[in-house]
């Protein structure tokens, strides 16, 4: 029988630190991701659309064509995969809106392990730890993703998107066919996806010119399309309508290139970097983020492939900020999910960096300033949360108590809940 000692424990330890790491960091990912249950998880607007969408699809057999709409009031639409989705969850919770929360949870897990995957395939498992610590830890990203809705998988789409497009400019001609689908999947989350189109079309000219590359193409192409075919039928069925509003859209929005409004949206482009640190002198440093890593990352070397490397990060920040840049309807801070990945990533690659410096002074920096983020996000994200999903089931107990029938609104979270209980008795 093997004796175990301090120095076997040792050992074993250090044989699988990383998994025992990652482990314990998905331990933490999970209690903020499921901590306070419904009182902590939003049922809004979004959310209740896809309620009502699963419910269609479970109870009415009505399979849709089309996802949510793409913009508010500008009637025309996402694909429709996301609400099939949904209405799985929903299936197995009978329609009970709790499944909004097991759909936001188990989202949020899949990027847990997504980001961990393709950033540890891009650097390593250092980076692809610190990555994920700072994914599990900040509580901008935390209340994020309790909110059910498609923009949940933008990052986990971008992670990948990335990593592909990288993988492609380096000889890997046989990812061309993942980047159509990954591309089409995009297109059933948010009209956002746009931005990686365009990113892939200005990435295009550096594609290895093979015949491989031709090959694969045209091997993608027809992937691509399929997920627009829902789209392309509900389109033909309604006479066009959703292509015209979508054309109507793009010249009323459209106010031409002024270098006024680019200085303007600069704070935006950084905003995920700024959102993480929610702190006002950190801030201010959104705007020398992107160099100070570009520095770093070429201080030992030009090798070509660090330069393709930074030249996608570029266009990740770039594409976002020019593109709503002549675009002059309201702007959210959810336009810029794509950017979350690649600043979380290229956060860990700086501490990394300045951590395997090997001075004292560096590596004492580093785990001071963490820590001190922990406990600040700590007590963020414990902060109240309102209008949750225990707050509008509470009150619609209070009006079934009291005989009250809730009328049908659209996008009311009340209404919902009150249709779910009915069916749920019968």
């Amino acid at each position: 029988m093997k004796k175990y000692t301090p120095h076997n424990i040792f050992a074993w330890y250090r044989k699988h630190q990383g998994a025992i790491i990652l482990f314990f960091l998905f331990l933490v990912h999970s209690f903020f991701s499921v901590y306070g249950f419904e009182s902590r998880h939003g049922f809004e607007w979004d959310q209740v659309d896809n309620a009502w969408a699963a419910k269609n699809i479970i109870v009415d057999r009505n399979f849709p064509l089309v996802g949510m709409v793409a913009k508010q009031n500008s009637g025309f639409y996402i694909g429709p995969l996301y609400y099939y989705y949904v209405a799985i969850f929903y299936f197995l919770t009978n329609l009970d809106p709790t499944a909004s929360f097991y759909i936001a949870t188990v989202t949020s897990g899949i990027s847990f392990f997504v980001l961990y995957y393709f950033i540890k395939k891009l650097f390593d498992s250092s980076v692809a730890l610190v990555s994920v610590f700072i994914y599990s830890i900040s509580s901008f990203i935390i209340v994020a993703d309790k909110v059910q809705w498609p923009i949940n998988f933008l990052a986990v789409i971008s992670i990948i998107i990335f990593y592909l497009l990288y993988s492609i400019l380096l000889g890997r001609e046989k990812y061309i066919v993942w980047l159509g689908v990954v591309l089409g999947l995009s297109w059933q989350l948010n009209f956002t996806s746009i931005f990686f189109f365009i990113i892939s079309f200005f990435s295009i000219p550096f594609f290895p010119r093979t015949k491989k590359t031709l090959l694969y193409f045209l091997f993608a192409l027809p992937l691509l399309v399929l997920f627009f075919i829902p789209n392309i039928i509900y389109d033909a069925l309604h006479k066009g309508t959703s292509s015209r509003h979508l054309t109507t859209y793009l010249n009323e929005y459209y106010h031409g290139f002024h270098l006024t409004r680019v200085v303007q949206l600069a704070k935006d482009a950084f905003i995920e970097f700024a959102a993480i640190f929610d702190n006002f002198y950190i801030k201010q440093l959104r705007y020398v983020f992107l160099p100070v890593f570009v520095l770093v990352f070429l201080r030992d070397s030009f090798a070509r492939q660090r330069l393709i490397f930074v030249y996608l990060v570029v266009l990740w920040f770039v594409v976002p900020w020019a593109v709503f840049s002549v675009y002059k309807g309201e702007i959210s801070n959810y336009y810029f999910t794509l950017t979350r990945p690649i600043t979380v990533m290229m956060l860990a690659y700086i501490t990394v960096w300045i951590y395997r410096q090997k001075y004292f002074i560096a590596r004492l920096g580093v785990v001071c300033f963490w820590s001190f983020f922990c406990v600040v996000n700590i007590f963020q994200f414990l902060k109240p949360m309102h209008h949750s999903l225990a707050y509008h089931r509470e009150q619609v107990e209070e009006k079934i108590n009291r005989g009250q029938v809730v009328e049908f609104a659209p996008g009311d979270p009340e209404a919902y809940i009150y249709y779910a209980v009915d069916y749920g008795n019968k």
